[in-house]
């Protein structure tokens, strides 16, 4: 809090963030009260990271090291790994015995930036191509970011068409306003092609009884004799939503226009400049 005081002078304020900080957290159900620290993924906590580390990042900038730094999470760049086991020692030190931090030993690391497997800063990574160094998205954020996809269209949760691709859209639009920097326009196309599978699997579950399902081929534009062979089958749904019957049916174009929103589009659109 003394640091705190240093860079903001009104004393509501101080006061208004010292009982945040003494309030308590929820665990389980119970209010535990804090001893020490910031409560962990609270909406200070970045902020006074920052103004906590700022004494690091100037010790650092002191001796002519080049720092990274978002909150408390913290990239120390060296030429070496000698070079980086020095600095990761002197850090510890500086840490853990000037600001009186617990350095988190799992994650502090020495590893190569380009590592897409040990290497990971606020969910991206780097890589290295014929053009140069190109901007990741960590496969992790990927893994993540797609099972959150798989939830939005699951076909248990009985939810209008329309409102399924409008939950998509917010989701895919924040989410791309985040990692549209990285270079992942081949992931967009690929994923656009499984998330209109996706779509047309949660549709053709919906259409439930055979018959629903032949009077709705027809009436967008498949003979009768197709959508008979493809209503009655006892394929699964995914494998259902992948027949060409279905998507020359349930087309790209007829999904834009009831509100699927494209991931390669949206991408793009971040892109016009490049």
């Amino acid at each position: 809090m003394n640091m705190v005081r240093e860079e903001v002078k009104d004393k509501r304020v101080t006061d208004l963030i010292k009982k945040y900080l003494k309030s308590g957290v929820m665990v389980e159900g119970l209010l535990v009260k804090t001893e020490e620290g910031s409560p962990q993924g609270g909406p200070l906590s970045p902020l006074l990271a920052n103004i906590y580390l700022n004494r690091f990042d100037q010790e650092m900038t002191r001796r002519g090291v080049k720092v990274i730094r978002y909150a408390d999470d913290i990239v120390i760049l060296a030429k070496s790994k000698r070079a980086g086991e020095r600095l990761l020692e002197s850090s510890k030190r500086y840490l853990e015995g000037k600001l009186k931090l617990k350095l988190n030993t799992e994650k502090s690391k020495i590893v190569s930036v380009y590592s897409t497997r040990n290497f990971k800063f606020l969910g991206f990574a780097l890589g290295k191509g014929r053009k140069g160094v190109f901007i990741r998205v960590h496969a992790k954020s990927l893994k993540k970011a797609k099972q959150k996809l798989k939830e939005l269209t699951s076909r248990s949760q009985g939810r209008n068409i329309r409102k399924v691709m409008e939950n998509v859209k917010m989701f895919m639009r924040g989410w791309l306003g985040y990692f549209g920097i990285a270079s992942i326009k081949t992931t967009m196309q690929e994923w656009d092609g499984w998330l209109r599978r996706r779509i047309r699997m949660y549709i053709w579950k919906q259409w439930r009884k055979p018959r629903t399902r032949v009077e709705n081929l027809k009436k967008l534009g498949v003979p009768e004799w197709q959508a008979c062979a493809v209503a009655y089958s006892r394929k699964s749904y995914w494998r259902s939503a992948k027949h060409a019957v279905v998507n020359m049916a349930i087309t790209s174009k007829r999904l834009a226009q009831v509100g699927y929103f494209s991931l390669s589009d949206g991408y793009e659109s971040l892109h016009l400049c490049d």
